[in-house]
């Protein structure tokens, strides 16, 4: 009866644990020049495929560092952008046309897909 209930729980503790952020390998291309800064014009909330929601707000600052296969990587200045599964990874912006299409992992160097992409209001700053 005893040894039930541990199965039991050992059962419940593994379908609490979440999926694994889902991301391959990818080559990031640094900008050679001076890299351009955006500024997020209307604030924005999205979903991730692990479950775990996020949000920018209006005002959030983005620096083009490069480019992957799968778009231009925005690194937010003044914010911090993660993505969540089992693990919390550091995570920068890839947008394509004006979308937020998943988010480049400097550390793990991949991209994590977004499966619904979600439209950025950005606006570029100009240089002062």
């Amino acid at each position: 009866m005893v040894l039930h209930r541990y199965v039991a729980l050992a059962a419940l503790v593994l379908c609490a644990c979440a999926a694994e952020v889902m991301r391959a390998p990818t080559e990031l291309i640094p900008y050679a020049g001076a890299a351009r800064v955006h500024t997020l014009s209307a604030p924005v909330e999205f979903k991730l495929d692990s479950g775990y929601s996020r949000s920018l707000v209006e005002g959030t600052e983005f620096q083009e560092v490069g480019v992957v296969r799968e778009g231009r990587v925005l690194k937010p200045l003044n914010a911090t952008l993660t993505v969540e599964g089992a693990h919390i990874h550091e995570a920068y912006a890839v947008v394509h046309t004006d979308r937020l299409v998943g988010f480049y992992l400097p550390v793990e160097k991949s991209f994590s897909p977004l499966s619904r992409p979600v439209s950025l209001s950005l606006q570029e700053r100009k240089n002062r």
